[in-house]
């Protein structure tokens, strides 16, 4: 399959070394000959069009970048568009500028050769609407490679827990202050450690004792990958709008390949995207149902050992990047 042809990723939403496109997508097409190139948002209003043989890109404001291209386009769709956060500062006429992205991605839809769906919900309109175009399903798996579980640990005096992401009300960062400091007054003879990736700076607030509040900077893929597998579990208790209901998150995958579970917000995303998830990991609606289950995975080791041992499983036969790699490569070859 080696070839000598060229692909431009152009992403107006996602910064270049995004790790679905470098450490996934563009490394794939590597190996097998293709010349590969990444223009992420952080250059994208200065890129310049180019030739090359295949153009992927992620929102129809890249594509309009390459409107004029005779290569072939690629429509990768991970994004609501419009999203919430495309509509969050939009004080007057945010039905007019939502109306009107919501043309253009189906008008990126018309003009693309093919499409790539991280998600069932967000393909509906586009196979609906363009049924006979290429597409092909391809989550959020990671590369094993790039994730070594370190294994169960006892958890008798400490449990460790990660949260990573932005620290606002959406993304559920007050109930994961709720919930530590609940667990931790739940259980005040237990050390609970809390630690925080995010670009955001964690303020103060008051807690127990017994909890513990880490701060790490936001580090680069491969660097990430290698801390998490240092957790007991994970937390997201984002909130169940009607986005994210409908967005399966790209983290859980990543703790899943270091064998631990992980507490999530009642999403359906999840339910769709993981229908064996309660095996590995919770869902829940409020921080009195996560502080019980965290309370469980301490209290009730032989359940915390069976979901350790199911999402590593799970991750290995299933949900990695192994097993949907050669989708990709065959649907680029294919155009």
């Amino acid at each position: 399959m080696g070839n000598t042809k060229r692909v431009i990723f152009l992403q107006s939403a996602h910064i270049s070394t995004d790790e679905r496109v470098l450490f996934h997508q563009a490394k794939a097409l590597k190996s097998v000959g293709y010349q590969v190139d990444i223009y992420g948002k952080e250059v994208f209003n200065d890129f310049q069009l180019q030739s090359a043989d295949i153009y992927v890109v992620d929102t129809p404001r890249a594509l309009w970048k390459v409107r004029r291209t005779t290569a072939k386009i690629v429509y990768d769709i991970t994004e609501w568009y419009p999203s919430k956060k495309n509509l969050r500062n939009v004080k007057i006429g945010k039905t007019i500028k939502a109306f009107l992205m919501i043309i253009a991605s189906l008008w990126a839809g018309w003009r693309a050769d093919a499409f790539i769906f991280g998600e069932k919900d967000k393909a509906k309109p586009f196979q609906f609407l363009f049924p006979n175009k290429k597409s092909i399903f391809l989550s959020y798996y990671p590369d094993l490679e790039y994730i070594n579980s370190s294994g169960m640990r006892e958890i008798d005096s400490e449990l460790r827990v990660l949260y990573a992401g932005p620290l606002t009300k959406e993304k559920g960062w007050e109930r994961v202050v709720e919930t530590m400091c609940g667990i931790a007054q739940k259980m005040p003879k237990m050390q609970f450690r809390l630690d925080v990736i995010s670009q955001n700076v964690v303020a103060e607030f008051a807690k127990p004792n017994n909890l513990h509040v880490g701060v790490l900077e936001f580090m680069p893929f491969e660097k990430f990958c290698e801390q998490i597998t240092q957790y007991d579990t994970f937390l997201d208790l984002r909130d169940a709008d009607f986005e994210n209901r409908r967005c399966l998150p790209i983290k859980l995958f990543y703790y899943m390949a270091c064998g631990k579970p992980s507490i999530y917000s009642n999403l359906k995303a999840i339910k769709k995207g993981v229908p064996e998830f309660e095996n590995c990991g919770q869902l829940v609606d409020n921080t009195a149902q996560a502080i019980e289950v965290m309370s469980e995975y301490i209290t009730n080791k032989e359940l915390y050992s069976q979901h350790c041992s199911n999402a590593l499983k799970l991750s290995q036969d299933k949900y990695n990047w192994a097993i949907i790699k050669e989708d990709f490569l065959s649907l680029i070859n294919d155009l």
